[in-house]
């Protein structure tokens, strides 16, 4: 039987993250049946939260962070949580030396493993670096709206995402296909997965442009939604993960001429586009901790 298992992270409340036994705590959570606000990235500030609600303070505890986070607010005290302690990394391209961040502060903040988001190109990198077991196993925990994919799809190469200055490739590639005007190509940004689900839902083919090896929500977000999608990068991307290399409704670029041929031929030809769009592989929480703790932790 699976214990508590608490989810530490700094954003709001994840409606989709929640399975039985999960809650959710972090500084930017509204109080509710799952979730925990707690005022400061401290451990003991999470048992003490815990411990108001009158919830176990035992467990196992997730703690979901990224570069960025260790350095600006890393969750303090982990060695004081009583239970199997699981450091869920996204964005490990954030900033300089993100590797060696994650290496540093898992040296000071003992944590039992490493379960890498979205990085399955730099998992042995990561596990060189690190004196812990590495893991990744994507998407993890996270869940992604399902939504019917239309009937008839917009004949359109589509792209959802910010254009912000931490963007700059991203950036450049979308401007220079909306300045060559040569395929049917549009972009938007959307406040919502589901809004973001909808857009992809509706169009025939939906582009995904990886930043720094890092695959990120969006490859699962597009495939959740039923939509067949053009990855701008190498297959090493996948690391040895064998089932997203060899998907057939991934299809790989890395430069703009064989991106705008590739969608050009497959607009033009709309059978290559009817392929199964399996959703993304959705581990129960017991079975992916389990992947990344071993069974006696977790009994």
């Amino acid at each position: 039987m699976l214990p508590q298992v608490v989810l530490f992270h700094y954003g709001a409340f994840q409606p989709l993250w929640q399975q039985p036994g999960l809650i959710q705590c972090g500084p930017q959570l509204e109080a509710g049946s799952a979730a925990v606000p707690v005022p400061q990235p401290e451990v003991r500030a999470i048992q003490a939260a815990l411990r108001q609600r009158g919830l176990p303070t035992q467990g196992v505890l997730i703690h979901y962070t990224d570069p960025f986070l260790i350095r600006a607010a890393g969750l303090r005290g982990v060695q004081a949580w009583m239970g199997p302690r699981l450091l869920v990394c996204g964005d490990l391209h954030h900033g300089p030396a993100p590797i060696d961040t994650l290496s540093a502060y898992v040296q000071l903040q003992a944590h039992d493993a490493v379960l890498l988001a979205f990085n399955p190109m730099l998992l042995p990198e990561v596990q060189r670096r690190l004196s812990i077991p590495v893991h990744c196993h994507p998407p993890g925990f996270f869940r992604y709206p399902r939504v019917p994919r239309s009937p008839c799809p917009v004949p359109a190469l589509v792209h959802v995402g910010s254009l912000g200055p931490h963007h700059p490739r991203r950036r450049a590639l979308v401007e220079a296909l909306q300045q060559r005007g040569r395929i049917p190509f549009h972009h938007c940004t959307t406040a919502t997965p589901e809004q973001a689900a909808q857009v992809y839902a509706a169009h025939a083919l939906v582009l995904n442009i990886p930043l720094n090896n890092d695959l990120n929500h969006r490859v699962f977000e597009v495939m959740a939604a039923g939509a067949p999608q053009v990855m701008f990068g190498t297959r090493a991307l996948s690391g040895s993960l064998e089932e997203l290399a060899s998907r057939r409704d991934l299809f790989w670029v890395q430069d703009l001429e064989q991106l705008e041929e590739l969608v050009a031929q497959l607009l033009a030809d709309p059978a290559r586009l009817d392929v199964p769009v399996a959703p993304p592989l959705e581990l129960p929480l017991v079975q992916l901790l389990r992947r990344c703790l071993g069974p006696a932790p977790i009994r």
